[in-house]
C-alpha cells in the first residue's frame, strides 16, 4: 500500500533529512560469537562497546586525564550502578558535589563525542526519556557559548542538589554504551552451557535497536526442541545436566523435570565419566548425583533415537554412528571400524541386545511428558521465535558474509552436497534450505517423528552440516572409550582452506557478494593460538566468548567495523564482573587493523544507505 501525502512540504522535508543522513559516517558494527549463555561476559563486551568506548575516551582525554583516571572513567561507563555505590559513600559535602560536576561534564563530553555521527532521532532513542530535555540541551547545545555557559553549569548543579545526579550519570552511561555500537552481530551459539541466554535476549529486547543472530548448532538444538524434536531435546537435556544448567529449563522455561529425575535416579547410579563439568559454589552432592544420572539417562535415550533417525534417513549417510548394535553381548566391549575397544563405566541396562535402538515403556513416558512441555512452554516459544525472527543460517550485510560453522566443501574446495528427495543441496542453497526447514518446523511443531525434526538434528551433528563442520560427533566415544583416536573429530576441509584467498573469493561469489567483502566466521577454533585473520584479511574468525578456563592468555576475539575500517580486538580473559570492577580492567588487550580506509565510509556506502536511496527515489515521485 502506497504512503499518502497531503502536504508537499512534508515530502520535501523527508527528502532533505534522508539525503543528509546519507552523508553521515556509517555506524560501528560489533561482531561476537559463542555467547554460550554467558550473560556476564556478554554484558562486559557490550557495555564496553567491544573496546570502542575505551578508545573514544583515550582519543578525547589524552593529555587531559592520566591513564589511570581514564580507566576509572571507562569503568564507570561500563558499570555505573556498581561504581557509584563504591565511590560516592567516601565523598562528602563540597568534595562530593565537585566529583558529581566533574564526572557529569566528562560523561557529557564522551556522549557528545560518540553521538557525533548520528542524526538526532537516533540519539534521542538512546537517551532516558526521564532526562530527555536536559540531555538534549547538554548534548546538542553549544557548551562554549558564553551566554549559556552559566545556564549549563546551573543545570548540572541542580541535578546534584536534587539528588538526581546518580540516576542522570547512569542514564548518560547507558546512552554512551548504545551509541558506541550501532549494530550487534551475534555470529552463532547464543545458547549452550551458560545459565542465562534468556537474559541476553531480554537485554537486546529492552535496550538495543539493531542486532541479528546467525544460528549455531547449539541454537538449533533449542529451536528444534521447541518444534517437537525429541532427539534435539535429549541432547539439550544431557548437555544441561553436564554443565549443571538444568535450572535454566526449570526456572526460566517452566519445564518440570520430575519424571526425568525419578526415572534417571531409579535406573542409574552415579559414574565417574558422567561427573558434571562444572562445580558451582554451594553445589550439593545430591545435585551432582542427579546431574550425573540424568546425563546417563539422556545419553542412552539419545543414542537410541539417533539410531532410529539414521535408519529412517539413509540420505544422511551416518551409518557409522550406529553404535549400540556394535556392543558385545556382555556390553563390556564395542567394535568400531573393525577395532575392539573396552567399555569404561558402561550404563546400558536399558539397551536390549536383540533390539538395541528400541525405547522402553518407561523411557517413552518420560519423552512424551518432556517434549509436550517443551512445545507448550510460552517463554521458550517467545525466546525461540525471537531468535528465529531476528536471525537465520547466515547474513549478507554491507558486502560481508556472516555465518557460524562452515560452508561444507571437499579437500579441493568444491562444495559438498547432501541429496534430499533426489535434489542436491550445497553452499548457499543448502543454508537457505536449512533455514526454511527450521522455520517450517517451528511453524508446525509436532512430537511425531518427521523429516523436519530429523533434519534439524542433522544440523546439530551431521557430517555435512554447515553448523557442525566435522565428520562426526563422538559423544559415545568420549563417555565410554578411553582412546584419543576413537574420540577424534575431523574438521571439514573448509577450515584449512580459509587460509587461501582464492577459496575465500569462491565462497563470497557463491553468495553473489563482491570479493572486496569479508567472511566473518563464528566458531570455537580447535587451536586457541590459531591466527583469526586469514586469506589476506578476507576471513576473520570471531569468538569473543572464549572460555577463559581454556586459555590464561586471551579471552577470545571480537571484530569492530566502523567508518574507518575493520579492527580485530583481542580480549582479556574474563573471570567475573566483580573482578573486572575491582581491577578496573579494560576489555581489550590488543588490536589489529584488518582494513583501513583513507576516506571515511558513509551511510551511503551501506545496505541501509541503499534502502534510503530507494526511499528518496520513491518520494521524488510526489514532487514532480
Amino acid at each position: 500500500m502506497e504512503e499518502k501525502f497531503t502536504d508537499i512540504n512534508e515530502v520535501k522535508t523527508k527528502i532533505i533529512n534522508l539525503a543528509a543522513t546519507l552523508n553521515l559516517p556509517k555506524g560501528t558494527e560489533a561482531f561476537i560469537s559463542d555467547v554460550h549463555g554467558n550473560y556476564d561476559k556478554y554484558l562486559n563486551i557490550i557495555r564496553s562497546g567491544a573496546g570502542n568506548i575505551s578508545r573514544k575516551v583515550g582519543e578525547l582525554f589524552n593529555g587531559r586525564l592520566t591513564v589511570p583516571n581514564q580507566q576509572k572513567l571507562v569503568c564507570l561507563i561500563y558499570y555505573p550502578e556498581d561504581i557509584l555505590k563504591k565511590i560516592t559513600p567516601d565523598l562528602k559535602g563540597n568534595d562530593l558535589e565537585q566529583w558529581y560536576m566533574d564526572t557529569t561534564n566528562q560523561m557529557i563530553e564522551v556522549l557528545r563525542y560518540v553521538a557525533e555521527k548520528y542524526p538526532q532521532n537516533i540519539i534521542d532513542q538512546s537517551l532516558d526519556t526521564k532526562f530527555l530535555d536536559i540531555s538534549e540541551e547538554l548534548v546538542f547545545g553549544d557548551l562554549r557559548a558564553e551566554d549559556k555557559r552559566q545556564y549549563y553549569r546551573e543545570m548540572v548543579k541542580q541535578l546534584v542538589k536534587l539528588g538526581l545526579a546518580d540516576e542522570f550519570i547512569i542514564s548518560l552511561c547507558h546512552a554512551i554504551q548504545k551509541l558506541a555500537i550501532e549494530r550487534i552481530h551475534i555470529v552463532g551459539d547464543l545458547y549452550d552451557r551458560g545459565p542465562h541466554p534468556d537474559k541476553v535476549i531480554d537485554h537486546l529486547t529492552e535496550t538495543w535497536q539493531n542486532f541479528d543472530f546467525e544460528w549455531g548448532n547449539h541454537d538449533v538444538l533449542w529451536l528444534g526442541s521447541m518444534a517437537g524434536s525429541k532427539l534435539c531435546m535429549m541432547n539439550l537435556i544431557r548437555i544441561s545436566a553436564r554443565y549443571h544448567n538444568l535450572k535454566l529449563l526449570e526456572d526460566v522455561y517452566g519445564i518440570d523435570l520430575t519424571s526425568m529425575v525419578k526415572f534417571a535416579t531409579n535406573r542409574y547410579m552415579p559414574l565417574p565419566n558422567f561427573e558434571p563439568k562444572v562445580a558451582w559454589a554451594g553445589m550439593t552432592d545430591e545435585e551432582k548425583n542427579v546431574d550425573n544420572c540424568i546425563q546417563q539417562a539422556a545419553a542412552i535415550i539419545q543414542f537410541k533415537l539417533e539410531g532410529q533417525a539414521i535408519k529412517r534417513r539413509p540420505e544422511f549417510e551416518m551409518d557409522d554412528r550406529l553404535l549400540l548394535d556394535k556392543l558385545s553381548l556382555d556390553k563390556r566391549t564395542i567394535t568400531i571400524d573393525g577395532k575392539d575397544y573396552p567399555i569404561e563405566n558402561g550404563c546400558f541396562q536399558t539397551v536390549n541386545p536383540a533390539s538395541p535402538y528400541q525405547i522402553t515403556n518407561s523411557e517413552r513416558v518420560v519423552l512424551i511428558d518432556l517434549i509436550n512441555q517443551f512445545i507448550q512452554s510460552n517463554k521458550l516459544n517467545e525466546d525461540m521465535w525471537f531468535l528465529a525472527d531476528n536471525g537465520g543460517m547466515y547474513l549478507e550485510h554491507n558486502d560481508n558474509l556472516l555465518f557460524h560453522g562452515c560452508i561444507p566443501v571437499d579437500q579441493k574446495g568444491n562444495l559438498s552436497s547432501i541429496a534430499i528427495d533426489g535434489k542436491a543441496y550445497a553452499g548457499k542453497e543448502l543454508l537457505d534450505y536449512s533455514e526454511y526447514i527450521v522455520k517450517d518446523a517451528m511453524r508446525h511443531p509436532t512430537t511425531a517423528d518427521c523429516f523436519n525434526s530429523d533434519f534439524i538434528w542433522y544440523l546439530w551433528e551431521g557430517k555435512k552440516s554447515p553448523l557442525f563442520g566435522k565428520d562426526k560427533m563422538t559423544t559415545f566415544e568420549h563417555y565410554f572409550i578411553n582412546d584419543k583416536e576413537a574420540q577424534r573429530e575431523t574438521p571439514n576441509p573448509f577450515f584449512d582452506l580459509c587460509d587461501e584467498e582464492w577459496f575465500a573469493n569462491r565462497i563470497l561469489r557463491e553468495f553473489e557478494l563482491s570479493t572486496r567483502g569479508h567472511i566473518v566466521n563464528g566458531h570455537t577454533p580447535a587451536d586457541e593460538n590459531a591466527n583469526p585473520v586469514m586469506a589476506d584479511k578476507k576471513v576473520i574468525v570471531v569468538n569473543g566468548m572464549f572460555d577463559a578456563k581454556r586459555s590464561s592468555k586471551i579471552g577470545g576475539h571480537t571484530l569492530l567495523y566502523d567508518s574507518y575500517g575493520m579492527r580485530l580486538e583481542t580480549l582479556k580473559p574474563f573471570a567475573n564482573k566483580n573482578k573486572s570492577i575491582a581491577e578496573m580492567s579494560d576489555v581489550v588487550m590488543d588490536k589489529e587493523i584488518v582494513e583501513h580506509s583513507s576516506e571515511r565510509r558513509t551511510i551511503k556506502d551501506t545496505d541501509y544507505g541503499k534502502s534510503i536511496q530507494k526511499q528518496i527515489k520513491y518520494l521524488r515521485k510526489f514532487i514532480k
